[in-house]
């Protein structure tokens, strides 16, 4: 593509749009290789951070490599989970209740086990979902060679393999999380092809359902304390939100929506990839960048909360903090002890009041106590649509970061922002000091494919298809057809 020449100088030599978790971390790592440049950060937000403006924590797992290393440079200590010793303890869970209870884990842990094992297909780095889709709406207005999308829903794939109807809901309240959309419009594909960037369903349902003891926490605080310590000696511009983006041969012009503008000769759009299609680009961006699926994003909210309490009130009541329900979706657990920390994922308008909605809550299994902390505070922001694949390549000086758009490991978790932005920053370094990359950081960007060498034979394949559904439908058919057989034998009377 040509690019219009400018007529000005670029007053910065990167400038970053963005200050969540993926933003800050390529500014840190800029500033690592090169001190001497000139950044500066924008932020729509009236305070830094993002998903980390909340006091609570946030839980990790071993496999988030590049998060635990970039963890150890800023010095921000990972806590192993415990439990209270001497005391038996019980989760608190919608699924444990009832006592149908068993059969629905099993029919979910066998359903989750046949998924991860088809997750090789499925993986983003070779799976060509975007040019399908495109392919599939061009094609679509020539009734001569109109071609029929046999990629069923979420939904539908749920409801054929999941029998109980509170596991159809926990599944599909999973697929809205990981997703940013309801099960009916996601289709089986899409959500595989996701998945596949984190690693699995199995290491999603950790994260944010099962929590095992394996799990860290991470303090949200302090993480952003110490990136913010480290950017102390740049400007972060709060309130400001970027509308235009003009492209130039030389360099970059982002314009806000009060007519601010900014020059630069490299700028990284650190936001999730349904808020950088609202950008306008001049020139307009090229069509591997385009948004390519013309679904209305449904408006879903994530409301993380945090709270202080004098006491851990839910082991006197003997529970672990572990808690989740189906409907509305909400997931809670113990930070440290008298500290509480969740999350909620509702609509928007949904919950007239988020904090009396979440105490309440607590306060049924936990006591009444739950509804007078110390303190409170929660935060909202809109659940991020992730459907492209990896935005890898940068457009010459515009480079993307986020984790939900550029991240082809831990997508949508903490560690695929810090890949993201790790990426970003390597790339930008490249347009502005080629000198300073080295081979090394040019191969920790690179794509990895992360299951190259797991492989599932046939019979544990077919074993992991075994599950309540398919065992009480084909039950049914197999009595069904002795019944018949029976009857139309039966020896006539004389």
């Amino acid at each position: 593509m040509d690019l219009p020449f400018g007529n000005e100088s670029p007053d910065l030599d990167v400038l970053i749009v963005g200050a969540g978790l993926s933003g800050l971390t390529s500014a840190v790592k800029i500033l690592d290789k090169e001190n001497s440049l000139n950044l500066k950060i924008l932020d729509e937000c009236e305070a830094p951070g993002g998903q980390l403006g909340t006091q609570g924590i946030r839980l990790v797992s071993e496999g988030q490599k590049e998060l635990i290393s970039f963890l150890n440079q800023l010095n921000v200590p990972l806590r192993q989970r415990t439990e209270s010793e001497g005391i038996y303890l019980r989760p608190y869970r919608d699924l444990d209740r009832g006592f149908l209870a068993a059969p629905m884990k099993f029919e979910l842990r066998r359903y989750v086990n046949m998924l991860d094992m088809r997750m090789k297909k499925f993986s983003s780095l070779r799976f060509p979902l975007v040019k399908l889709h495109k392919y599939l709406n061009e094609v679509n207005h020539c009734e001569r060679f109109r071609l029929r999308d046999r990629s069923v829903t979420m939904e539908r794939h749920i409801c054929s393999h999941l029998l109980f109807q509170q596991s159809r809901q926990f599944m599909s309240k999973v697929v809205q999380l990981c997703s940013g959309w309801p099960a009916k419009k996601i289709k089986y594909d899409e959500f595989m092809c996701l998945c596949s960037c984190c690693g699995g369903l199995g290491v999603i349902l950790d994260l944010y359902y099962d929590m095992p003891k394996s799990l860290l926490d991470l303090s949200c605080k302090q993480l952003l304390d110490s990136l913010l310590d480290k950017l102390k000696s740049i400007s972060i511009a709060q309130n400001v939100t970027v509308v235009k983006v003009n492209h130039f041969k030389d360099y970059v012009e982002v314009v806000d929506d009060s007519g601010g503008r900014y020059t630069a000769q490299a700028v990284i759009l650190a936001l999730p990839w349904d808020r950088v299609s609202e950008l306008e680009f001049y020139p307009a961006l090229p069509k591997q960048f385009q948004t390519q699926f013309e679904r209305k994003t449904p408006r879903i909210l994530l409301t993380q909360f945090y709270m202080r309490y004098s006491r851990s009130f839910w082991i006197y009541h003997g529970y672990t903090g572990d808690f989740s329900t189906i409907e509305p979706f909400m997931v809670g657990f113990e930070h440290m002890p008298s500290e509480y920390s969740g999350y909620i994922v509702h609509a928007d308008g949904e919950l007239g009041n988020v904090q009396e909605t979440v105490l309440d809550m607590l306060a049924e299994p936990f006591g009444e106590e739950m509804r007078s902390p110390l303190e409170y505070n929660h935060q909202t922001m809109r659940l991020n649509t992730s459907l492209s694949k990896p935005q890898t390549k940068p457009w010459l000086r515009v480079i993307w970061a986020g984790s939900s758009s550029v991240a082809t490991k831990n997508r949508n978790l903490m560690g695929g922002a810090v890949e993201s932005g790790i990426r970003a920053a390597v790339n930008a370094l490249y347009v502005v000091r080629p000198q300073v990359v080295s081979w090394r950081d040019l191969s920790d960007i690179q794509d990895k494919k992360l299951y190259d060498g797991v492989s599932h034979n046939h019979f544990s394949t077919l074993l992991s298809r075994l599950n309540v559904y398919n065992f009480t439908f084909y039950s049914v058919f197999i009595i069904g057809i002795i019944v018949l057989l029976n009857f139309g034998y039966r020896p006539s009377a004389g």
